[in-house]
Order: structure tokens, then C-alpha cells, then sequence
């Protein structure tokens, strides 16, 4: 439909679906406008093309109701089937020509539909931001943004630091182990030099507390841990731990831990107050069947166990009941070459696709290896050289994977933040932290070493180590 007989700045050119659909925005409350019952889908599109905010329309033929939306149709919402046969959608085209007046005097957009007086000069409508090239729909929660202009500020968002849409109070994070002033200690709701975390289905946050030799689980939202393993007191029988550091809960919530200064990696039972060492020799060595300081742990659906072996470079996977591993990356001498590694820290293995995600420390990159196909790494972000750079790591330690959208979380230890890299990105984006700052606030981290989403992707749990405390941050 297209209205000639009137000016550029008043005309309407709409893209209209097939009868049988009606819009569905994402946020109803956020984007609708207005209803009324009206005559036709004609009078309708009338209706919209009236109302300056208004850029979606629906209209069904058997009730007469046409509702009235604002936003942008392609990401704010979908064309689905209607229980109605006589539904049909409609959305509003734009075109740069439309704009040309933007910042000139109100004179030369008086009487437009797309712009408005503002200060004496032409500007876009409420609700909408200058692209470079038309006045589009403001963005909602979670979306994409470079600034502020392009949030809807009327709901309180901004462009986050993290380059999404949200409220400013989304930034802060929200202690749930340890004290929240820092201190360590050894009562059940503190902390002393928590290396890692894992979170379970049950959503419990599983945490090993390195230096009170134990693990403690956190059921959700309480700030007072269980022991499920280790006695608090070092030592190298079966139900005690020497320096626990990686940790994996599977399914059953049965535990799998990296004892580390014992050498050895440990099975523990649910509700067990022994453990069972299943591989590791219990003295430090290089072959397949030891190894060294160890990091990240990981278990895949066929109880393969996954670890780094810092000091010998290298991923090991051992599989039930067999001592000796199978090397899956690296080549056990460090270097940065594309099949080597220098300290590995954490890992996470993508089984859907059998890649394995390895943060490889001192070489300041994530590496990706198709296990099983190639013992190639392809170097997924970082690479570019120890630095602060939003293309750079400095000793990445912990790392995850959103099973959702595939970012990749990294914790940037050296440089104090959490980076997201989109996948094929060149840059990563920080989510937590203050880089190089090193502040005690909600907004800050200090010696961090481990990053885990919740079982939804919806928070991100960080173990905020030399600060011996936990925090998680909503994201969005």
C-alpha cells in the first residue's frame, strides 16, 4: 500500500503478510500502543499511518480489532499464526529520504510523521535513535547497542558496559559463598582461597575451598555451604583433600574433584564421606597414567573425564575404569604453536560438536580442539599477544560456554574481568570487572579464577579467589 497524493515526510509504504497471522511482540507491555474496532484492514493501516509511533499493525476481519504497535519488527517480535483465518499483519517501510532533515530547523519538519521539534532542530520520535541513515525502534533488554541513544530509556535501560541493552543495577553483583567483605575463614558460610566453582541441576553451587581443603555446596539462595568432601584438615587418605582446585558435579550429584597437591583426581559419591581416586599416581609425573599440577576439570556423557595438566601442557581424558589417559591436546613440551599449549588452566568441552575449549594461560589465548578429528588448535580468542586490548587475555584462567548463543565467558585473570567473545569475534567484550582496576566493590573483581553459567544462562557465577568469596551476575 502506498499513499502518493501527500509529501515524502507524510507518506506510508507498509509490508503486509498473508491473511491468517497476527504479531507477536516480545514485550507486549513495552510495544503496544492502542486497540480500536474499526471497519477494515484499510481503515487500520489509516489508523497507524496516523499515530507517529506507531510502526506494527494487526487487524482480523471477523472481530474488527486492530491493534497498534510501535517498534521494530524483525527483532521485536514474530508473524505467527492466528486462530483467526482473517488476521493479517502490517509494518511500516522507512527510507533514508525521510530523514534528511534530522538536526536541520523545526521549519523543514513541520507537519512530518517521522521526525519532531526538539530544541529548535528536527529529531527523531520518542522511543526511536538516528542509525546513521533512519530514526529506528529503540532497543529492549538484552539487545545489542554501541550507546546509549539506541536504549529505551523510559524503561530505565542503557547500553551496559557489556554492549547490551539493560538497567544499570544489572551491572552489580550479588555475593552468594563467602563473606562479603573479603575476609576468609573456616565456618561453613566463609571461604579461604576458592579456586573453582560448578553449578548443579538443582542449581547448588558447588565450590573447592583451596585452602580449607574441602568442597562445599551452597543450595540456592543460602549463604551456608555443606561439606561433600574432604574433612577441612589436609591430608592423602580417602575422605581428605589436599589443595582441591578443578571440580565437575554430574547429573546423579556425584562429585569429581582435582586433588591437587595429592596428584590424583577423585570420585566422590553422593553422600559419601569417602572419596575414590581414579586416576593419578599420588606423586607428580608425565606419563599417561600422571601428572602434575592440574586445572579444569570436565565429565561428557560417557563418563570420560577431561583435565588439564598444567605443568606437562596438555589435556588429558581418561575413560572409565582405564588408568593410563588418551592425550586429546597438546604435546606435554609448551609452546604456542597450533598443536601446543603453556599451562592450560580450564576447559570446556562442547559434546553436541566434540569441541574441546581450552584456555591456555600463559600463552594468553582460548583454544578450540575437534577432538577425535584433528589435534590442531584454532586459536577462538585472544592470541594477540599478553595485554588489556579488547582483542588481548592476560592469563585466562576459567572459561565456559553458553550452550544458548555460544559465547564464550572467559575469566581474564590478569587483566580482572570476565571477556564475552562471540563466536568468529576479533574482539571480546568485558561483562564483569574493571580491567586493570582493582576496586573492592559489587562492580570489581580481584584475583578471580573461575567462571560458570547456571544450568538457564541466565547468571553468570564467578570465584572471586584472592577475595574468597563468590559472586553471580545477572545477565542479559
Amino acid at each position: 500500500m502506498h499513499c502518493q497524493s501527500i509529501p515524502l515526510d507524510w507518506q506510508s509504504s507498509m509490508n503486509l503478510s498473508t491473511v491468517g497471522f497476527q504479531f507477536l511482540p516480545i514485550n507486549y507491555q513495552a510495544l503496544f500502543l492502542s486497540q480500536i474496532n474499526t471497519i477494515s484492514f484499510i481503515s487500520c493501516a489509516q489508523t497507524c499511518h496516523s499515530n507517529s509511533n506507531c510502526r506494527i499493525f494487526d487487524y482480523d476481519d471477523q472481530s474488527l480489532l486492530c491493534r497498534l504497535f510501535e517498534g521494530n519488527i524483525i527483532t521485536m517480535g514474530s508473524i505467527v499464526a492466528s486462530s483467526s483465518a482473517q488476521s493479517r499483519v502490517g509494518s511500516r517501510i522507512y527510507y533514508a529520504e525521510q530523514f534528511i532533515n534530522l538536526d536541520q530547523p523545526c521549519s523543514l519538519c513541520e507537519g512530518s510523521r517521522y521526525m519532531r521539534c526538539i530544541n529548535n532542530t528536527c529529531q527523531c520520535e520518542i522511543h526511536t535513535y538516528f542509525d546513521g541513515s533512519i530514526c529506528q525502534s529503540q532497543k529492549l533488554l538484552g539487545d545489542v547497542c554501541i550507546n546509549s541513544t539506541e536504549c529505551r530509556s523510559d524503561l530505565n535501560y542503557t547500553c551496559l558496559p557489556r554492549q547490551q541493552c539493560g538497567p544499570p543495577s544489572i551491572q552489580v553483583g550479588t555475593v552468594v559463598a563467602g563473606n562479603a567483605n573479603g575476609t576468609s575463614g573456616d565456618a561453613l558460610n566463609t571461604l579461604s582461597y576458592p579456586y573453582a566453582l560448578t553449578i548443579g541441576i538443582d542449581n547448588s553451587i558447588y565450590v573447592s575451598d583451596f585452602n580449607n581443603n574441602r568442597v562445599l555446596q551452597f543450595q540456592e539462595g543460602s549463604l551456608t555451604g555443606s561439606l561433600i568432601a574432604g574433612t577441612g584438615i589436609a591430608g592423602t587418605s580417602t575422605n581428605q583433600l589436599l589443595g582441591p582446585m578443578g571440580i565437575y558435579i554430574d547429573t546423579s550429584f556425584n562429585l569429581y574433584v582435582t586433588d591437587d597437591i595429592n596428584y590424583r583426581l577423585m570420585f566422590w559419591p553422593k553422600n559419601s564421606s569417602f572419596g575414590i581416586r581414579v586416576a593419578g599416581s599420588g606423586s607428580s609425573g608425565n606419563t599417561l597414567s600422571s601428572f602434575g599440577l592440574v586445572g579444569g576439570i570436565f565429565l561428557d556423557s560417557q563418563k570420560n573425564i577431561y583435565v588439564c595438566d598444567r605443568d606437562n601442557n596438555r589435556i588429558m581424558r581418561f575413560s572409565p575404569n582405564i588408568t593410563d589417559a588418551t592425550i586429546v591436546a597438546g604435546t606435554g613440551v609448551s609452546g604456542n604453536g597450533n598443536q601446543q599449549l603453556n599451562a592450560p588452566f580450564g576447559l570446556y568441552f562442547d559434546e553436541v560438536n566434540s569441541y574441546l575449549y581450552v584456555s591456555d594461560s600463559n600463552n594468553h589465548r582460548i583454544q578450540r580442539y575437534h577432538v577425535g578429528v584433528s589435534l590442531n588448535g584454532t586459536t577462538v580468542a585472544g592470541g594477540n599477544g599478553q595485554g588489556a586490548g579488547s582483542n588481548q587475555l592476560n592469563k585466562p584462567y576459567g572459561l565456559c560456554v553458553s550452550t544458548i548463543n555460544n559465547y564464550i565467558y572467559i575469566l581474564d585473570s590478569g587483566n580482572n574481568r570476565v571477556q564475552r567473545w562471540s563466536f568468529g569475534a576479533t574482539y571480546g567484550v568485558t561483562i564483569v570487572g574493571n580491567g586493570a582496576i582493582i576496586r573492592n566493590d559489587s562492580t570489581s573483581l580481584q584475583g578471580a579464577t573461575d567462571v560458570k553459567l547456571s544450568i538457564n544462562g541466565s547468571n553468570l557465577f564467578v570465584s572471586e579467589t584472592m577475595q574468597n568469596r563468590i559472586w553471580r551476575f545477572q545477565l542479559v
